[in-house]
């Protein structure tokens, strides 16, 4: 995981220069196959020796079957045979549309849906890292964007990354959104927030950095580029708005995914998070496992304290709040670690806190070992 590019290396590059362009960014997918290495030989390891099979996928799907664990078996669910709700159960509604579509198709050219969604959440992987570094490097400058992209490549929750899970695909859409945002290309802005929307409801978010850009370069915006802005910033919750309608029309249920949730265990109401702050103690004798939820939740919180002291614009601190917190406003501190990967400051801040040799060195080496720690408890508990 070595870095072969010039660190002084000019941000932009001559126009149409492929190979030039790959050879200065070599370095990040380095960072990629090293950090992936790690995830997938710790999967195919504790796959192997683990006494227990998560949803009866593990051992009967290869030695890759433990990343297509947990939420991974009920995205393969709906792409291989779409919605079905099931009152008052488990069911699949609760899971968005765009990562079992983009399975489904990997799967109509003759791939495994298991496969499938590895190839797809890993190769997503590598273009999040790709557009997080031109997204940070525009922010908040070179150096930063460096850290980041490597701490993001080897994050210890990172080996959601690499299941069976829409999460790098969603961390991709959001940085290609507001990197293209950025570069006054609209359209392509407004795509991929709807993308990121249409993967987890938590791509919404992208919408308030979408809005930041927009109303920072508003005098400068010819009247067709303030709409195809205002789209922009529209896009993800027009998305969202589609899904129950969807499911209206699939199942005949615009409801459905709110009844699912319920049945997962997650009710959003205004005092939620009080709820989850009241039940944690018992949650906790149930399952103490949520422990690691509930510090990621004060880690992230103080990354974003450190993300600002780096210069992240409010937009995104407010983005990244809303991805982090309102999920415990369903009452459960739960994947709170998980879904904080789909908020860019939290590796700002930690790209802050690493802006030393030996901070970094000893960062770099943490994530690295607390990667392959949290890769192995995939079989005991829910990412």
């Amino acid at each position: 995981m070595t870095e072969h590019a010039d660190p002084r290396a000019p941000a932009t590059l001559a126009p149409g220069s492929l190979l030039a362009w790959l050879r200065a960014h070599a370095w990040i997918g380095g960072w990629w196959i090293g950090g992936r290495a790690v995830v997938l030989v710790t999967a195919v390891v504790v796959g192997a020796l683990a006494p227990w099979d998560g949803n009866g996928v593990v051992r009967r799907a290869g030695p890759f079957g433990l990343l297509g664990a947990w939420d991974g078996h009920w995205y393969r669910l709906v792409a291989s045979s779409g919605y079905l709700l099931v009152p008052g159960r488990q069911s699949d509604p609760a899971f968005f549309p765009l990562y079992p579509l983009l399975l489904r198709g990997v799967h109509a050219t003759g791939v495994g849906y298991l496969a499938a969604g590895v190839l797809v959440s890993n190769l997503a992987f590598l273009g999040a890292l790709v557009a997080l570094h031109a997204l940070t490097r525009e922010l908040l400058g070179p150096d930063l964007a460096r850290r980041t992209t490597r701490y993001a490549a080897i994050f210890p929750l990172g080996y959601s990354f690499s299941m069976v899970y829409p999460e790098s695909l969603v961390l991709c859409a959001i940085a290609v959104a507001a990197l293209a945002a950025l570069s006054g290309r609209w359209g392509v802005a407004t795509v991929a927030g709807a993308a990121a929307a249409l993967a987890r409801p938590e791509g919404l978010f992208v919408a308030l950095p979408l809005l930041g850009i927009a109303w920072s370069r508003r005098r400068r915006l010819a009247p067709s580029e303030r709409g195809l802005a205002l789209g922009a910033i529209l896009a993800p919750s027009a998305a969202l708005a589609s899904f129950p309608l969807y499911l209206a029309r699939v199942i005949h249920d615009p409801f459905a995914w709110s009844r699912a949730e319920r049945a997962w265990g997650r009710h959003f109401t205004p005092l939620g998070f009080t709820t989850a702050v009241a039940r944690l103690p018992e949650a906790l004798s149930r399952n103490p496992w949520l422990l690691r939820d509930v510090v990621a939740l004060a880690l992230y919180l103080a990354l974003f304290v450190a993300a600002r002291r780096a210069g992240t614009p409010w937009p995104w601190l407010l983005a990244a709040l809303g991805v982090v917190v309102l999920p415990a406003f369903s009452g459960s501190f739960a994947s709170i670690g998980r879904f904080g990967l789909l908020a860019p400051p939290v590796f700002w801040g930690l790209a802050r806190l690493g802006r030393g040799p030996r901070a970094d060195r000893a960062i770099a080496a943490a994530c690295l070992v607390l990667l392959v720690s949290a890769t192995a408890t995939i079989p005991a508990v829910f990412p």
